[in-house]
């Protein structure tokens, strides 16, 4: 991965998971082996902006929401050593048995429990755009009371363009909450997508950078490959320097 970033100029890698273990904080790599890690990112100017945690935050089970915490924990521990800035968490689904007021009111008492904890090792937490929280609106839902200071979103690109949202309403509304942001493209198959290279699928990727210049952002732009979970997408050797040279192509 790191070799591969180098040849291209890519500057940073946002983990989700190492081979077969999702939660990059049970690898070696990142905790016996972690200043060797660490050392070989430094030294081909790699930085890791935002890690890609599993912590959802409608989670009504009790003992499931431990785990989270914990993890949120470990996370929150390697950014502090990492100088990682960002951690990725999911709103999550509305489950049946919870009203969608009741399933906000959980997430939003879980976020709290998320900041207290990110806090102290000087990262924050992000909802990325995704399950039930993927528009504007819905993302609001859940944030409103919150200082975009302490927390704020990903603006993934497909998920609220496939729940009909427009790009510019998107910008607009979340201006103040977007701090990562998340490219890939892809084509819909009836009730499924195929994760294509950039600009050959029919997410409408103009329109996004021309909305995230509009607000004034100004950080990262993350490649979000889907080759853990779709065997067809394009293999790494073709999509991460693809990505260099149509990030640069606009």
């Amino acid at each position: 991965m790191v070799d591969a970033c180098a040849a291209s100029g890519i500057q940073g890698i946002d983990f989700r998971g190492i081979g077969e273990e999702i939660d990059i904080t049970k690898s070696p790599l990142f905790t016996t082996e972690v200043d060797s890690t660490l050392s070989l990112l430094r030294d081909n100017d790699i930085e890791m902006p935002c890690l890609n945690t599993s912590v959802t935050l409608i989670t009504p089970a009790a003992d499931r929401w431990q785990m989270f915490l914990e993890e949120t924990q470990r996370y929150a521990q390697l950014a502090a050593r990492s100088g990682t800035k960002w951690l990725r968490i999911f709103g999550g689904k509305v489950p049946k048995e919870l009203s969608r007021d009741e399933a906000r009111s959980l997430a939003q008492r879980h976020l709290r429990q998320v900041i207290k904890i990110t806090r102290p090792h000087g990262c924050h937490p992000l909802i990325e755009l995704h399950d039930d929280w993927a528009t504007s609106s819905e993302a609001l839902e859940l944030l409103h009371e919150f200082d975009p200071a302490e927390t704020g979103v990903i603006w993934d690109v497909e998920h609220p363009h496939r729940k009909g949202e427009a790009i510019t309403d998107t910008a607009g509304r979340l201006r103040k909450f977007i701090h990562h942001a998340h490219i890939k493209d892809s084509i819909r198959n009836g009730d499924t997508y195929s994760a294509k290279l950039l600009g050959q699928g029919e997410l409408p990727l103009a329109d996004f950078q021309s909305a995230l210049r509009g607000i004034g952002y100004n950080a990262w732009m993350c490649l979000e490959t889907e080759k853990r979970w779709y065997a067809a997408a394009p293999e790494p050797e073709e999509s991460i320097p693809q990505f260099a040279g149509f990030m640069r192509g606009v």
